[in-house]
């Protein structure tokens, strides 16, 4: 039966964090979705985690090698056949309502092709730290496509969408990192699009970020401003230089051991009644991977 929701989440080697974002799928408030997972080549148990929950909504699949995400998860594009389609990746972890919130958004914007929501920046120890990629409003907002060349507003992992959409958009193998911006970029320089004014999505980063991904990251979405120089002589140009100046500011912070000042910067601190909202969702989500995996799973980053 098809189901209304189609998330995709690859994979490799996230066996650690894997309950947490099982966990928080199958805690949501819709019940109408299917997961695509796909194990790109992992070296651990993740494959067995997703499969031994048995839930016929999970159709796992494995890669017998690593082939990079772009590969992987325009392999779970080509494989999803809902009309929604949601990212949730392994090392993070979502809100018991966040695809309730956004199939409303969805279902009530006839011309949005895409909505995210705010996001939940998790520390070290897997607290909130940061709040980053909501409209400070009292409703959501249904923004126009984009006219000018810049990084896509909002987060890739928190969006929900069309899929009638998704699948005329394709995921660059080339791009070892960046793909999920320029699959995104694809879809809002030609689609209207909505952003929520609630945090939905619990993002692993202050343990993640690294000098090498930060360069590569930058590098990958030079490419991807290439991609539409044709359209964006001239903006396409000025994107380049501005992220060559955040190599340079990333590499300084990092040689001055500053590397948890480039993820602040980014974000804003929560306010009380998003803290609150935040340890609602967590503890909905604990005793959810508690009741499936048969222990308590630590909602500290393992990565």
């Amino acid at each position: 039966m098809k189901s209304t929701v189609s998330v995709m989440m690859v994979c490799y080697n996230a066996a650690p964090t894997l309950p947490l974002a099982l966990g928080s799928l199958l805690a949501q408030t819709s019940n109408d979705w299917e997961l695509i997972f796909v194990d790109d080549g992992s070296t651990d148990c993740s494959f067995d985690i997703a499969k031994d929950i048995g839930d016929p909504r999970i159709r796992a699949f494995r890669f017998d090698t690593n082939r990079g995400r772009g590969v992987a998860r325009q392999f779970a594009l080509e494989k999803a056949d809902g009309d929604y389609l949601c990212i949730l990746d392994a090392d993070d972890w979502m809100y018991p309502w966040r695809l309730q919130a956004e199939l409303d958004f969805l279902e009530a914007e006839p011309k949005a092709a895409v909505v995210s929501g705010g996001m939940a920046i998790l520390d070290k120890v897997g607290d909130l730290a940061g709040v980053r990629g909501l409209v400070n409003s009292d409703r959501p907002q249904l923004f126009p496509p984009m006219t000018r060349l810049r990084m896509p507003p909002f987060a890739f992992p928190s969006s929900m969408i069309r899929m009638r959409v998704a699948k005329l958009c394709k995921f660059d193998p080339g791009f070892l990192l960046a793909q999920d911006a320029d699959f995104l970029m694809q879809i809002i320089l030609n689609h209207s699009y909505g952003i929520l004014n609630q945090n939905i999505y619990a993002y692993t980063e202050y343990s993640t970020v690294t000098l090498k991904k930060l360069i590569m990251s930058s590098h990958f979405a030079g490419q991807m401003f290439k991609k539409h120089r044709a359209r964006f002589p001239l903006q396409s140009r000025i994107n380049g230089l501005r992220l060559f100046a955040k190599s340079m500011v990333y590499r300084g912070a990092f040689a001055l051991n500053r590397s948890d000042w480039l993820v602040r910067r980014r974000s804003r601190l929560p306010m009380s009644t998003e803290m609150a909202e935040f340890n609602r969702a967590r503890s909905t989500v604990a005793l959810k991977v508690e009741e499936t995996f048969g222990a308590p799973v630590s909602m500290e980053s393992k990565l």
